[in-house]
């Protein structure tokens, strides 16, 4: 004789594969949390570019005064260089070279300005089409 035995195990169930309501966010609420996301590096990038901005102007308006002095120490009259004195010809020299680097850092300027611009427009149009879905 041939005894069968039947065990009905039960596993104890640990995690619940039925989702409750209340475990995820709003559509509400996650696009609050996105849209703060993007604004940090909006305002990031906006005070990046108004700095550039400010740095530019600022070094604009030295040069164009470097320009005058410059002028002013070349002399107007025709042969003035043929007899400028020594030290007024290392001034002028050293003027040329400061408005030199002005007129380079001027124009990584333009070019910070430039991506910095491109940044601030792609980030804005990723907040609106994160406003669009």
């Amino acid at each position: 004789m041939i005894l069968v035995l039947r065990i009905n195990w039960t596993v104890p169930v640990m995690f619940p594969f039925r989702a409750k309501s209340n475990n995820f966010r709003s559509a509400a609420r996650d696009r609050e949390t996105d849209e703060r996301r993007f604004a940090a590096i909006r305002d990031a990038a906006r005070d990046a570019l108004e700095a550039a901005e400010r740095e530019k102007s600022a070094l604009g308006v030295r040069l164009e005064e470097a320009r005058t002095s410059a002028t002013i120490l070349a002399g107007t009259d025709t042969y003035e260089h043929d007899d400028r004195e020594p030290g007024r010809a290392a001034e002028l020299s050293e003027s040329e070279a400061q408005m030199s680097r002005a007129e380079q850092r001027l124009l990584e300027l333009d070019a910070h300005i430039s991506k910095l611009k491109r940044i601030e427009a792609a980030i804005l149009g990723e907040v609106s089409a994160a406003d669009g879905r």
